[in-house]
């Protein structure tokens, strides 16, 4: 972890600046959830985007949607197991907005929508239409990768996955922000927020706090 002496400290819940495209497109990972191929998947992934397409609820890397390693997920509604309930895609979505407060998910649906499925997209933070172009889905997507690959939406999205009080999110705020500039390390950082946590849900707090730093540190150098 690089160390600016010179800094006095940062708090890392101010870093809200969007990072460089390059950065973003580097760092963000993606998922679709979907049973069958999406057609622009290769489109995508050409313009280097790091998207894994999981076909249900059961694919092997549904965990790394809980345990955020995911930022962006592209969800589709149906076909895509009902392990969660009979609604799937909005079963699916309610679980993780209450498990990962810090995945950002975009309902993935063709363009004619059922006003069954009104709560669907209205829970969700946006929606990508199948048959849209490639630059659309592109702008899309980097928009929403852009603010959630910043210090301050994931340091956010942290306290409100554990539950601080005002008091503790002081602490957890500290902590990290004594972490990006050097004042501790970040296994000091990632402690300190387990402790908060109580022992729920550590390996999401674990890969929160670690990205939160290391998108800090990029902050400070990109904007700094």
């Amino acid at each position: 972890m690089a160390v600016w002496p010179f800094r006095k400290l940062t708090s890392i819940a101010s870093l809200t600046e969007p990072l460089p495209r390059t950065e973003i497109v580097r760092r963000g990972r993606i998922a679709v959830l979907d049973d069958e191929t999406p057609e622009m998947l290769q489109d995508l992934r050409g313009h280097g985007l790091s998207i894994d397409h999981l076909t249900s609820t059961d694919a092997a890397q549904f965990h790394n949607l809980v345990d955020a390693f995911y930022d962006l997920l592209l969800l589709d509604y149906g076909g895509i197991g009902p392990r969660f309930g009979n609604d799937e895609g909005l079963d699916v979505l309610r679980y993780l907005k209450r498990v990962n407060p810090s995945l950002r998910i975009l309902a993935f649906t063709a363009r004619t929508f059922d006003a069954s499925k009104a709560d669907f997209f209205r829970i969700c933070d946006g929606v990508v239409k199948k048959d849209a172009g490639i630059r659309e889905t592109l702008e899309q997507i980097e928009l929403h990768l852009s603010e959630v690959l910043t210090p301050a939406y994931q340091f956010s999205a942290l306290a409100q996955a554990i539950g601080v009080t005002s008091e503790q999110r002081q602490q957890l705020e500290s902590a990290l922000s004594k972490a990006l500039v050097g004042g501790i390390d970040r296994e000091k950082a990632i402690a300190a927020a387990k402790r908060i946590a109580k022992g729920s849900g550590e390996k999401l707090v674990e890969t929160i706090v670690t990205k939160a730093i290391e998108l800090g540190a990029i902050s400070l150098a990109s904007h700094g």
